[in-house]
């Protein structure tokens, strides 16, 4: 999708205060287990050779039922508008894209716009579109934009508190099958906004937007109303396949090589994946950002919190290029592609 241009701002994020080791998420597996020594002994090497080829190490849960998921929401929205200097008066448009929700209605985003105390009225509503969310959301921002004359500045915010979606009884090998990449999740509130003119301190361009979807492997991932969170994680990651030529040929339609694009944002779903998207890309892996080792895959929030360690760990010059991607449930690929301006 081209369109005319609008500006991505420097996200802002949110962590819970309790980060998680691998051995402290064993432990609690320890805790639920009800089996023989030599079974358990077989699910502990797995589950460590999964954190090894996904590099996990860190996570962050907030496992209080009281936490609210659009308070957190509201927290990252607030650090993005003061980073920014933009008041939330001045917000067109609030959109939430995580997957994490208190109810079915009204939209998440009534609630975050309501306790932002933005200008009414405003046009707001939720995006659901499992770790893609908050980019789907992000394109849909740029598209309004570009049609409303009257629109100057978009809101896009996830809270990502997964609760007891995550589960943490494993019994036997066969329950690591769907378990598993749960483990590598943690939670994450973050939010940036699309405006039709640079931010602050800087932003990002954006050039071009697509969506691919691939709705015949719908069932390899799925969060349930009532239940815990199950992924066929080898199958789902086999389809990174197909995100390599989509990146190339939006690339190819701004006249980008993948040699002159500067930092790649990708969705963090293990290291081992990004790694061989950049391969099959043809891309300089030193250009990647990692960030599955400091916050693990924190679901729809994943982009804007590499954008964030991005922005945190490097020099970021103007005229520098930008791809960012996620891969999602479904199955999704949304990039986006872009330049660095400062005002």
């Amino acid at each position: 999708m081209s369109f005319k241009p609008v500006y991505l701002s420097r996200p802002g994020v949110v962590f819970p205060e309790t980060a998680l080791s691998n051995e402290d998420v064993l432990e609690r597996i320890r805790r639920n287990y009800q089996g023989d020594a030599t079974t358990w002994e077989g699910i502990e090497a797995a589950i460590r050779h999964v954190f090894q080829l996904c590099n996990t190490q860190t996570r962050y849960l907030d496992l209080d039922p009281s936490h609210r998921v659009a308070d957190y929401a509201v927290r990252a929205a607030g650090d993005a508008l003061a980073r920014n200097e933009i008041s939330a008066k001045d917000l067109n448009m609030v959109i939430y894209g995580g997957v994490a929700r208190e109810y079915f209605e009204p939209a998440t985003a009534m609630e975050v716009a309501g306790k932002l105390a933005v200008a009414e009225p405003v046009h707001a509503f939720d995006v659901t579109s499992a770790c893609a969310g908050m980019m789907e959301g992000t394109q849909i921002a740029a598209a309004n934009l570009a049609l409303r004359d009257e629109y100057q500045h978009a809101l896009i915010c996830a809270g990502e508190l997964t609760r007891q979606f995550l589960s943490f009884d494993i019994q036997q090998p066969d329950d690591l099958i769907h378990r598993v990449a749960g483990l590598t999740i943690g939670n994450a509130a973050a939010a940036w906004l699309v405006g039709k003119q640079p931010y602050k301190g800087g932003s990002l361009k954006l050039l071009e937007m697509e969506n691919v979807s691939l709705p015949s492997h719908w069932g390899l991932c799925s969060a349930p109303i009532d239940g815990a969170f199950t992924s066929f994680s080898k199958e789902l990651f086999r389809l990174n396949v197909h995100c390599a030529p989509h990146m190339k040929a939006i690339l190819d339609r701004v006249g980008w090589a993948v040699s002159e694009v500067d930092h790649f944002v990708f969705h963090q779903p293990s290291k081992a994946v990004i790694l061989k998207v950049l391969e099959a890309l043809g891309a300089d892996p030193e250009k990647a950002i990692h960030s599955h080792h400091l916050y693990a895959n924190t679901i729809s929030t994943t982009v804007p919190v590499a954008l964030y360690q991005t922005l945190k760990e490097r020099e970021v010059k103007p005229g520098d290029k930008f791809l960012l991607s996620t891969a999602a449930a479904g199955f999704t690929i949304v990039n986006a592609v872009g330049e660095w301006v400062e005002d």
